[in-house]
């Protein structure tokens, strides 16, 4: 009895020893190669050739050729900031090519630029990806917002597409943004990005995969799906990579991932990102009293262009009163706002809700700003 009870664990002992050389064997033959071109544009960085050694090198991960369940059993991060949070909810797969090598160079010689975008997406950053985050989305789409604004909520594109998310009119209505003649809900932050991602969804649901939702959220879905029909059509394949493409769109997914993949690790592209705290940057208030910019600004102790910065809707200077969205201003700045508000002169509340919107900007000139002009 004895005896048998060696042999088995001698045998197991060998077994699992053989596996795991299997293993090891099959990993070191993944390797990527770049193409002559890409090498010359990226210089002494990067060797050659990649080879993938046992212990898997998450920097370069995304340039292998490795399937995506062998990372299904990594450990998040720790969550320090926004970012980490991001790099811990990635799920699109990789994709090769020179594209993203020659982004990922572009925005690598371009470190100013870098830094003012992550700046801006303080304010809008941690907002997005609690949304993102709640709908079980891949995190790579908090970053579309860099790729099609710059993170600059008043962007507007020759095709008068607007906002972070960069809504056209037609697409804009189809999913319930209001465009009126004081207000524009694609510049709208919690609006739009509710709006984005409801499009996103369903883009996804129809081509059960992301990069062709992403490519259709360019170029549009009936574009794609012609796109699709035609190489059906010749017997060809309908991936994303297969499809003949207008030039816009075939960099798109590209500077897509080049940006996920400097989020991933700036260090090795030598670029900085602004801290972004893991918290609500901003809250919103409900406010029915007509303010402009510059009453919401003095009650709030902010720069008028802090105010206009979270509330880029309104096309008018006034961004309050009966029928207005709620009010975005910094979370730690809500308190001392709303304070200020339930202090607000009896009189000049009387007046304010009789004389309208000309006589409440009169009203409040008397008070200390914190800005010298208005915008």
């Amino acid at each position: 009895m004895i005896r048998l009870y060696l042999a088995l664990v001698v045998f197991l002992v060998v077994s699992v020893g053989s596996a795991w050389a299997g293993d090891e064997i099959g990993l070191r033959r993944q390797n990527f190669v770049y193409h002559p071109m890409v090498l010359e544009e990226i210089g002494p960085r990067l060797d050659p050739e990649v080879h993938l050694g046992p212990a898997v090198d998450r920097r370069r991960a995304y340039l292998l050729e490795i399937g995506e369940d062998e990372f299904a059993g990594k450990q998040p991060s720790p969550v320090r900031n926004v970012w980490d949070r991001i790099r811990n909810g990635f799920e699109l797969p990789p994709l090769r090519g020179s594209l993203v090598a020659q982004r990922e160079l572009w925005y690598g010689q371009r470190k100013e630029l870098v830094a003012n975008i992550s700046q801006k997406a303080r304010r809008y950053l941690f907002h997005i990806v609690e949304a993102v985050e709640k709908r079980g989305l891949p995190m790579e789409l908090a970053l579309l917002p860099i790729v099609e604004s710059g993170f600059e909520p008043g962007a507007l594109s020759t095709a008068q597409a607007a906002g972070l998310w960069q809504f056209i009119p037609g697409t804009a209505q189809r999913y319930h943004l209001k465009l009126t003649e004081h207000y524009d809900a694609r510049r709208d932050i919690v609006a739009s990005t509710e709006a984005a991602l409801d499009y996103l969804e369903f883009l996804h649901r129809m081509f059960k995969d992301w990069q062709l939702a992403l490519a259709a959220y360019n170029w549009g879905e009936e574009a794609v799906s012609r796109a699709i029909l035609r190489n059906q059509a010749k017997g060809l394949a309908a991936d994303y990579e297969s499809l003949s493409l207008p030039e816009e769109t075939r960099h798109y997914l590209p500077k897509l991932m080049a940006i996920r993949n400097i989020v991933l690790s700036p260090e090795l592209h030598g670029v900085e990102l602004a801290d972004i705290p893991n918290s609500a940057y901003f809250a919103g208030i409900d406010v029915h009293l007509p303010l402009d910019i510059r009453a919401v600004a003095r009650l709030a102790g902010l720069p008028a262009s802090e105010v206009q910065a979270l509330n880029p809707s309104h096309k008018s200077s006034f961004i309050s009163g009966k029928g207005k969205p709620s009010l975005l201003l910094p979370a730690d700045r809500i308190e001392a706002f709303a304070q200020n508000i339930a202090n607000y002169p009896a009189t000049l509340r009387a007046k304010s809700k009789s004389a309208g919107r000309k006589n409440v900007g009169k009203s409040l000139v008397g008070l200390k700003s914190t800005e010298g002009s208005p915008l």
